[in-house]
């Protein structure tokens, strides 16, 4: 009997052992549980799919009008701070990656909404029935859908709406050219190109008859390309400059490369120092065209001033693999016979322009002979509530394909970032 006894009471010994360990493991489960139940997670693309968003947005909105602002999960990445209400707000790592501490979310289904420069999408979100991992979360191609409103002006030199298709804004066809009819934008002629279908530039500045207001204040971002046959007819218009001025100020933003940089300097003239006559005072425009004197078929090995930038481009590939060079310099072409160079801000602006991109060039002028030194390629600067981009580079490569050149990319780059 004594034996027996002892044996039962091992067997309990054993079971309750064995109670214990499950209950310490169910234990631990469900605290894992619980932490990734308090998370979800995702990546941000472009509308191209592949293309990922750093510095986006991501955040559940306050569902009652309040000002309420609770709580943030933030990355490394720096983003905006919503401008609504809301509960809590995260921001994308520079591969489009996030995670989103939901514990303060009372209900299993709730709004996700994404906001990135001109675009904002919204996500409705049931726990009940969705995994914490949401995968991919693409940005929308249609302004009707939360896309930027954008309206590009082609050019003789430079091509940035096939960009903007390859971004997913549009089709390209077998020669990797936006398939015209299939944009997601608004474009104008400024070259001759387009039929008669579409708008002469000019008619952004005309009155649109719903608001009262000029055209182009319906607009988030205006592209305009290097060469367009209206620079004199636009700019030695005051009403028409007085237009564009306004529309930055505004919240509109420019994005102009090369020959068009008179749309910067004859517009904006007291921030941006381009190559030309420098007895005239700096709040006022030089003569026009006289910053064209860079060399044809040069390139350069440009470095990246920015540091989000760089890890960006690090995140994306380019034709031959790494969009940078081993020292995170990016192979800059594109540059076509006479392209504008820039020596710099004007220095009472220095603290408000911002120089992006610089590279070594080499430029000729005529009455002084051949030139080379290490000048800015790409900068930006904030007027009123908008802003200014201008690069003295084309973003189109001189052999266009379906991948994409560093030049590409930084346009990309600043599509969301503008």
């Amino acid at each position: 009997m004594k034996s027996t006894i002892k044996f039962l009471s091992l067997n309990v010994w054993i079971a309750i052992i064995a109670l214990i360990l499950i209950n310490y493991g169910c234990s631990k489960d469900d605290n894992k549980d619980a932490l990734d139940g308090d998370l979800i997670g995702g990546i941000i693309l472009a509308p191209d799919g592949s293309t990922p968003i750093a510095g986006a947005t991501v955040y559940v909105p306050e569902s009652i009008t309040s000002s309420t602002k609770r709580s943030s999960d933030l990355n490394a990445v720096d983003c905006s701070e919503p401008d609504e209400a809301y509960i809590v707000y995260t921001c994308t790592n520079y591969d489009g990656s996030f995670e989103l501490n939901i514990s303060q979310v009372s209900e299993p289904s709730f709004t996700l909404r994404i906001s990135k420069g001109s675009f904002k999408k919204d996500y409705i979100i049931d726990l009940n029935t969705t995994d914490n991992n949401l995968g991919n979360l693409t940005l929308p191609s249609d302004p009707a859908e939360g896309a930027g409103n954008f309206a590009l002006v082609t050019g003789n030199y430079d091509r940035m709406q096939d960009i903007l298709a390859k971004l997913g804004m549009g089709e390209i066809n077998s020669f990797y050219e936006l398939e015209l009819g299939t944009e997601m934008f608004d474009l104008y002629n400024g070259d001759n190109s387009l039929g008669s279908e579409y708008p002469e530039f000019p008619e952004i500045f005309g009155t649109d008859l719903l608001t009262g207001n000029p055209k182009i204040n319906n607009y988030d971002i205006v592209f305009i390309n290097c060469g367009n046959n209206y620079e004199y007819e636009i700019l030695g218009d005051a009403d028409k400059k007085s237009i564009l001025r306004q529309y930055v100020n505004n919240g509109g933003k420019l994005y102009i490369t090369d020959l068009s940089y008179d749309f910067v300097e004859q517009v904006f003239p007291e921030y941006v120092d381009f190559y030309g006559s420098d007895e005239v005072s700096e709040p006022e425009p030089e003569e026009m065209d006289m910053a064209e004197i860079g060399d044809y078929g040069i390139t350069s090995n440009a470095t990246i001033n920015d540091n989000q930038l760089v890890s960006w481009l690090n995140t994306v590939s380019c034709q031959g693999g790494s969009c940078l060079n081993s020292n995170n310099t990016a192979h800059i072409a594109g540059f076509l016979p006479g392209w504008a160079l820039i020596n710099g801000a004007h220095p009472a602006k220095t603290s408000d322009v911002k120089i992006w991109i610089t590279g070594p060039v080499s430029w000729y002028d005529w009455s002084i002979g051949e030139g080379s030194g290490s000048k800015p390629l790409t900068i930006s600067f904030n007027f009123g509530l908008g802003k200014v981009l201008y690069t003295s580079y084309h973003t189109e490569e001189e052999n266009p394909s379906s991948g994409f050149w560093p030049q590409e990319r930084i346009l990309q780059y600043f599509v969301f970032e503008l």
